[in-house]
């Protein structure tokens, strides 16, 4: 056999999806009728210092804390004077010829 399209071959429209929504349900109503052991197992381990159940206590409790990033613009004078730059200039030109590339 060769590969390509082929006649009934491959995965059954919806199949997985179908599957997939019913583990959700399951999985749903299983963790509804557990929720009280699941909630004080990660409050325990949040109380012994556990940082991952913490972050997830406070993020299920008041929602997870919203990124921002402030930004501010302060233009700056980078200009030097005819000196300076004759000075750098002459210290370069001076680096390179003892480099030996000459």
């Amino acid at each position: 056999m060769r590969g390509g399209y082929r006649q009934g071959a491959g995965r059954k429209r919806g199949f997985a999806a179908k599957s997939a929504e019913e583990a959700r349900r399951v999985f749903s109503e299983t963790v509804a009728t557990e929720i009280t052991p699941i909630a004080k197992a990660l409050i325990t381990k949040a109380k012994k210092g556990d940082v991952r159940a913490i972050k997830e206590i406070l993020d299920r409790a008041w929602g997870r804390p919203s990124q921002s990033a402030e930004i501010t613009y302060r233009p700056m004078d980078l200009s030097i004077s005819k000196e300076a730059s004759y000075r750098i200039a002459k210290r370069t030109v001076e680096e390179y010829e003892k480099s030996n590339f000459i």
